[in-house]
């Protein structure tokens, strides 16, 4: 799908163009992201500002900062008097910590992705400045909005890009746009893919702090010692390997929001780290001796009970309590049906580019997918819809493409009801996976696009484990 100067039509701006001075980068980034979107390659600053010049559909640039002529952050305060509307996004390491927290605070760049990128991480960045970018666009054809790209990034979020405020997530919304407003701390609780980062976001820019960086930190990602140095930062010559100095998560979230996911699963030294963050607003990097003071509002997120957890001492009580100042709880999509209908289409239209078609939705598939207990809420949900648009052949969605039949023959089972077919299409399905695998659940779970705890759970309901 890359494609060249040459090759494009100007049609509307959706395409990402990504610069870098390292030929290695630039084909990696062809090979992740080159059948899912439009990309034009630039192997210098130069090459990317004579490509803008001429090609009005770049949606978005991602250019590496350390370049030889022309840096990253000075490319984008070129692109920020030449063409202003374009999304700008500096990708660096940390090593940079310090230029790409200026570069945010000062509106050169919306964001930054630290080198090496994970390409899930880039696939979620990139999905939400496209969307942005094209309601912005959608707007402007209206006639409804003149004011620049940044003036929007800088007004609060409309809560219409959250599927389900007018059904099951209208009192979460009502909630959030009230806590938004303070620098409260607050504590999202939820099952794992009930989308607690999307609340995060939607309180962060709905805030007074939404035009300064919101800083995303997966607790459960990370050893105990490696979250330490993420989050507090490390002075040069701290531990074998550190080179040089770095900032933390905090120091870059300086006036903005720290999302700390999967707060549950931090250790008791780091909680006694955080607390003291809460309570006195400041933090030591690894072998530093210096205090800093920081100036953070922190939303935290979990999927377990914090209650029980404090009851048998793995999570401190102070602590626990500073942090669910307002608790935010997110419900299961199996609790939101009504969403479905509206979840769905919203999905459709997310990934229709994969086959370049929107089939249309069968008469039974609403009642199949709402039959459905989704243990892995709308994460699940949306890695189906993907996989369904792809083996759909036909115009047509229908409850068959929801699964793979990995077995070469189907045993004969009664038809019953939607509810009962579908469960056992997800048993031939998952059972057809775990002996393809010799039974690993970490194989057939990433088979399946499921979290190994959900393939797990499901499967003991159906007596597969």
């Amino acid at each position: 799908m890359t494609k060249t100067l040459e090759e494009n039509e100007v049609l509307h701006r959706s395409v990402i163009l990504y610069v870098d001075d390292e030929k290695d980068n630039l084909e990696l980034f062809r090979l992740q992201f080159g059948d899912e979107y439009e990309l034009i390659t630039a192997n210098s600053a130069k090459e990317g500002l004579k490509i803008l010049s001429s090609d009005p559909r770049v949606a978005i640039i991602l250019t590496d900062e350390r370049m030889p002529e022309m840096t990253g952050i000075e490319l984008l305060e070129e692109i920020v008097t030449k063409v202003p509307d374009t999304i700008r996004i500096i990708v660096s390491a940390y090593s940079d910590s310090q230029r790409l927290l200026n570069a945010l605070n000062r509106g050169r760049a919306h964001e930054y992705i630290v080198k090496p990128w994970r390409r899930a991480e880039v696939r979620r960045c990139l999905e939400s400045w496209l969307t942005i970018s094209k309601r912005r666009q959608d707007l402007t054809d209206k006639a409804v909005l003149a004011n620049s790209l940044l003036d929007e990034l800088q007004a609060p979020a409309s809560p219409s890009n959250i599927i389900g405020q007018n059904g099951g997530l209208e009192n979460v919304l009502k909630l959030a746009t009230k806590v938004a407003k303070t620098d409260t701390s607050v504590l999202i609780r939820g099952e794992t893919g009930t989308g607690k980062e999307v609340a995060a976001r939607f309180i962060h820019d709905n805030s007074t702090r939404r035009d300064k960086p919101f800083i995303r930190v997966n607790c459960a990602a990370l050893s105990e010692t490696l979250l330490e140095s993420e989050l507090f930062g490390h002075e040069k010559g701290a531990f074998t390997g550190a080179t040089s100095t770095r900032m933390g998560r905090f120091e870059l979230a300086n006036g903005g929001t720290i999302f700390l996911d999967e707060i549950g699963d931090i250790s008791q030294k780091l909680q006694v780290m955080l607390l003291r963050v809460l309570q006195e607003r400041e933090i030591e990097r690894v072998g530093g001796v210096s205090t800093i003071n920081v100036d953070v509002r922190i939303v935290a997120a979990t999927n377990k009970d914090l209650e029980s957890e404090v009851a048998e001492g793995g999570f401190r009580e102070d602590l626990f309590y500073r942090l669910n100042v307002f608790p935010i709880f997110l419900p299961p999509l199996r609790e939101r049906l009504e969403d479905i209908p509206e979840l769905l289409n919203w999905f459709l239209d997310k990934y229709q580019h994969l086959t370049n078609k929107k089939p249309t939705v069968g008469p039974s598939l609403v009642q199949a997918l709402q039959s459905c207990d989704w243990p892995g809420n709308i994460r699940e949900f949306e890695n189906l819809v993907q996989r369904a648009l792809v083996v759909c052949e036909g115009d047509t969605l229908e409850p068959d493409h929801f699964y793979f039949d990995f077995a070469p023959t189907k045993p004969k089972v009664a038809r019953g009801s939607v509810k009962d077919q579908v469960k056992t299409k997800q048993y031939e399905t998952m059972k057809a996976c775990l002996e393809k695998y010799d039974g690993n659940c970490s194989k057939a779970a990433r088979e399946l696009g499921l979290a190994r705890t959900t393939l797990m759970s499901r499967a003991k309901k159906l007596g597969l484990l």
